[in-house]
């Protein structure tokens, strides 16, 4: 994890907008990425998990993400792997995501993917 990131986390856990199970947590998938994937940029997801968890923990919703861009990420050969790799990590998250979260989700994951394929 970068230290930038790793900083912005602790941040959030000082300030309450994030407990320490779900901080735990964002350290679990960041360590499953540098462990599996060597990949040590995962910051868009972890941010993006830490909002996610605030948001199930309030009751909140996301946007729901449009039709088509879904339809794009979901065609990409990579899907299932980025689909099996939160079916690794989700059974550890403090909370249970929504369906709209997890498309937001997999997004992330996927890139991470993507990202480490070209590297």
């Amino acid at each position: 994890m970068k230290e930038t990131t790793e900083e912005k986390l602790k941040v959030l856990n000082r300030l309450g907008k994030l407990d320490q199970d779900s901080f735990e947590f964002l350290m679990d998938v960041d360590a499953y990425f540098e462990t599996n994937y060597y990949s040590n940029d995962n910051e868009m997801l972890l941010i993006h998990l830490s909002v996610a968890i605030n948001r199930m923990f309030e009751n909140k919703r996301v946007d729901k993400m449009p039709d088509d861009l879904w339809q794009q990420i979901s065609d990409k050969p990579e899907y299932k792997v980025a689909e099996s790799v939160w079916d690794d990590l989700k059974s550890k998250a403090p909370v249970t995501f929504t369906y709209d979260e997890t498309q937001y989700i997999l997004l992330h994951v996927l890139n991470i993917l993507r990202r480490n394929q070209n590297d």
